[in-house]
């Protein structure tokens, strides 16, 4: 009687060990030291008569970018599909930062801008000695004139432009700010030609040309009478011609700058004063008459303002760029939000800037140009603002492009890459992509997000599946039918066999940084100081991502530290590093996976998958996914 008791207990500790999930809540699980014995998750039971019992693990890398960095052995994409690894963690920034030109300038120039056209990068500069004015082609790095012209009456008169493009081409406005000369050139892409001279009859004046309603219009800010004037610029057969002032403001400091940007069709003008770096406004513009008034100002405040602020309008979206003097840049968007205001995060430079120089900022597709000029040094950096770039602490960083990786940091390669490579082997096993997004602000105007689902939908078709999370189901682009959730044996067929449910298939997770849940870093409900605009939808539905998000990454030593998730330990503290497990499992049998709460779906993410204690775990787990069915879970 004692042998079959003992022998009875031991039956049941192998159920406890390997069986299904509590019906009672959460497994408590403890967090050893560094120093101590890994005890593993307290044991938990489940009684339940409805669902198959199998185990499915999934071997995959952390940072699978990084291939052979750091003297970690992940190799390339390549090599990880054909090893088997089908587990994906791919680190995202929003933004990146493309080094068009690192020169000296030999020539003293004393006016330069940049502009696109037709796709390329082009610089034009003026000389004060000379009256030249020189336009150079910029490509891979190197510049090539493309016009030159020479205007003996403005020598030696301090010259600026101002540029702006129309379905027409480019418009470049030349003008001397201390007289208000003002020549206008049009841009065909080789060669310049000029439309039109006049003086404004304003003298001491900043200019900036704009467009709204496809229409052009000056800003003409006259310094030394402290006001500010919009003039219509009409391009007709004849000729061009210059309005009168159809907008008017006084008391505008000298010190003020104003830069007008469109805006779901409104016109507004952000202004900006040099001695009070961190406050702003905005004046709204009414445009419904003959003669533009104001409508109405709303001030502002922002840290991301600092240093030399200049702002530029680029693909209907107001950039504003702040350089400080040690080089530092720091990029926001100006998003009118329900009436409000807001500043919004976008870009931090990744790479070196030159200190200590003159600033100018273009506007550019996709993003805007920032010019440095110091001395005989120019650097020309194109902001890219909404592109996916892969890297762990900046766009490119840890990026291994010497081993079998596709070479770029751009996402939409290596999506293509193993789009193709799915297209290749059509019964393979379901592939899992994460996609942690890094920081979190800087997703928000634009609902940058959404990039990611419109690559991975392009690139997969009707193979892409998401995974189970408020955030997918809250998403307009998904098709609900789609997502994985647990209410099918989705990973095997009624049979329990593996050849059934998503095999051939590829699973979208987007985890956002854990920033965007945390109190110390926003406040959880209006992080823009508004209830209802768009960026606070937008807060919200990426915060969907992160809290209901039931396949999340819980560091190994701290697996309880995202809530409700459920983490494991494993004994590899040593080279192997297994950084991550995670579970696909219901913790009270009957909840968030219905039907698989008998199954667990891991994933083991390793730095280091073909060598270590890892792979013995990868040995024994696919051991484990043979498993037949078993007493109370068939």
């Amino acid at each position: 009687m004692k042998m079959w008791i003992t022998f009875s207990l031991a039956f049941l500790s192998f159920f406890i060990n390997y069986g299904c999930s509590s019906d009672g809540g959460d497994p408590s699980i403890t967090t050893p030291t560094d120093d101590s014995v890994d005890p593993g998750p307290e044991p938990v039971v489940l009684d339940s008569t409805t669902a198959i019992y199998r185990q499915f693990f999934f071997e995959g890398t952390h940072n699978s970018y990084s291939g052979n960095l750091a003297g970690m052995k992940r190799e390339g994409i390549e090599t990880q599909l054909e090893a088997g690894l089908r587990f994906f963690e791919f680190d995202l920034f929003s933004f990146h930062t493309r080094k068009e030109l690192q020169a000296t300038w030999a020539e003293e120039v004393d006016a330069f801008s940049v502009f696109d056209s037709m796709g390329d990068t082009f610089m034009i500069t003026y000389m004060d000695a000379t009256g030249k004015t020189t336009v150079y082609k910029v490509l891979d790095g190197e510049t090539e004139i493309s016009s030159e012209k020479t205007e003996v009456k403005w020598e030696g008169v301090e010259r600026k432009f101002s540029i702006v493009s129309r379905s027409t081409g480019e418009y470049i406005f030349n003008y001397a700010p201390g007289n208000g000369d003002l020549t206008i050139y049009s841009f065909n892409g080789s060669s310049l030609e000029e439309i039109h001279s006049e003086n404004i009859g304003v003298a001491n004046i900043g200019l900036s040309a704009f467009v709204f309603n496809d229409n052009v219009y000056l800003g003409v800010h006259a310094k030394d009478g402290r006001r500010y004037d919009i003039l219509k610029v009409s391009f007709e057969e004849g000729g061009v011609s210059i309005g009168a002032s159809i907008y008017e403001l006084a008391s505008v400091s000298s010190d003020e700058t104003l830069y007008p940007f469109e805006q779901d069709n409104r016109l507004y003008l952000f202004r900006h004063n040099v001695n009070t770096v961190t406050n702003f406004s905005v004046e709204s513009v009414d445009t419904s008459g003959s003669m533009w008034s104001r409508s109405g100002s709303t001030t502002g405040i922002s840290d991301l303002l600092k240093g030399a602020v200049q702002a530029v309008q680029a693909d209907g979206k107001l950039f504003v760029n702040s350089y400080a003097a040690n080089g530092d840049v720091v990029g926001s968007q100006l998003v009118m939000d329900s009436g409000t205001p807001i500043l919004v995060y976008e870009y931090n430079n990744e790479d070196d800037m030159l200190s200590s120089a003159d600033a100018g900022v273009y506007p550019s597709k996709g993003g805007y140009f920032l010019l440095l000029d110091k001395g005989v040094s120019v650097q020309l950096s194109k902001m890219d603002i909404g592109v996916l770039s892969l890297g762990h602490d900046a766009p490119g960083d840890e990026v291994d492009l010497t081993v079998d990786n596709p070479q770029s940091i751009f996402l939409a390669d290596w999506i293509e890459y193993i789009a193709q490579w799915s297209n290749a082997h059509p019964d393979h096993e379901p592939l899992f992509i994460m996609t942690e997004l890094k920081e979190y602000e800087q997703w928000l105007a634009d609902a940058k997000w959404q990039n990611i689902i419109k690559l991975m939908q392009d690139k997969f078709g009707d193979k892409l599946r998401y995974h189970s999370s408020s955030g997918f189901r809250n998403e307009p682009l998904v098709d609900t039918d789609k997502i994985v959730d647990g209410k099918t044996l989705y990973f095997m067929d009624e049979k329990g066999s593996k050849e059934g449910g998503l095999l051939g298939k590829v699973i979208l997770y987007i985890q956002p940084n854990n920033k965007i849940t945390k109190s110390e870093y926003t406040n959880d409900f209006e992080p823009f100081k508004t209830s209802d605009g768009i960026l606070q939808e937008n807060f919200l539905q990426l915060k969907r991502y992160r809290e209901n998000n039931k396949l999340v990454s819980p560091d190994w030593r701290h697996p309880n530290k995202y809530g409700n998730d459920i983490g494991a330990y494993i004994d590899a503290k040593d080279d192997s590093y297994i950084s991550r497990i995670f579970h696909m499992e219901s913790a009270d049998g009957n909840g968030q996976y219905d039907n698989i709460h008998c199954t667990d779906v891991m994933f083991g993410v390793s730095d280091r998958p073909y060598e270590g204690l890892y792979t013995d775990y990868a040995k024994e787990q696919r051991v484990k996914n043979k498993l037949e069915k078993v007493v109370g879970c068939d």
